[in-house]
């Protein structure tokens, strides 16, 4: 019996997902999640069941057993759990909306691609990268491994993302643009020109609220903008 097992199970539009590509493609006879917090088992998720923790994994038949790791909220967390998988030696999947057309993409292995995204003609995701619902991705870009690309971003043309990075919703990166390996573009930045390794984009200061009898609203424009 061939089996899909999701890791990580606050990610609903990742079950989601999932469904939507079995429905179609009738790839797997049993899907099962599974999260190392406890408090979340015997619990499901859009009808599908959070089977036990990660180690489940160690118990699959690796010959008709693959994995999906649905971490994404950061790269950090998405590596972290990453080697979870890995330990276990289940092999990873692609998992790509039936409705996102690919033709002329490169897409590498364990990519992860939602529905509503748009990937233009000679573009490239690698290994383990993945794209949420509504990006646009320009003909000509590239992204590395393991980045994640969050709702309503935009990258343009000819953009070289490299391993690592993390794009959030809302941001626009202009065409001919370079991100440097590691590198956080956050909700709201327009990026003007390259970004180097590891540096962290904001375009919009926190706005921090606090509710209570004894609080009074309170702003920080505490951010760090892009030094090169």
């Amino acid at each position: 019996m061939s089996e899909l097992y999701l890791c990580g199970a606050g990610n609903p539009e990742g079950v989601r997902l999932a469904v939507k590509v079995n429905q179609q493609q009738n790839r797997w006879d049993r899907i099962s999640l599974l999260d190392d917090d406890e408090s979340k088992h015997e619990k499901s998720v859009l009808g599908v069941e959070i089977a036990g923790p990660f180690s489940s994994l160690e118990q699959a038949d690796k010959g008709t057993a693959e994995a999906v790791n649905l971490v994404a909220r950061t790269t950090s967390g998405r590596a972290s759990a990453l080697r979870k998988v890995k330990e276990y030696g289940v092999p990873r999947t692609t998992l790509i909306h039936p409705d996102v057309d690919t033709l002329g993409v490169g897409t590498g292995d364990a990519v992860t691609v939602y529905q509503n995204v748009t990937l233009g003609a000679e573009s490239s995701v690698a290994d383990g990268s993945v794209v949420f619902i509504g990006t646009v991705v320009g003909h000509g870009s590239c992204m590395g491994g393991n980045c994640v690309v969050a709702p309503n971003a935009v990258i343009n043309a000819r953009v070289q993302i490299e391993d690592n990075v993390y794009i959030g919703a809302n941001a626009t990166v202009l065409p001919e643009i370079r991100i440097g390996a590691g590198a956080t573009v956050s909700a709201g930045s327009v990026v003007m020109r390259d970004v180097p390794a590891g540096a962290t984009v904001m375009g919009v200061p926190a706005e921090v609220i606090f509710e209570g009898a004894d609080s009074t609203p309170n702003t920080t424009d505490e951010h760090v903008d892009l030094e090169v």
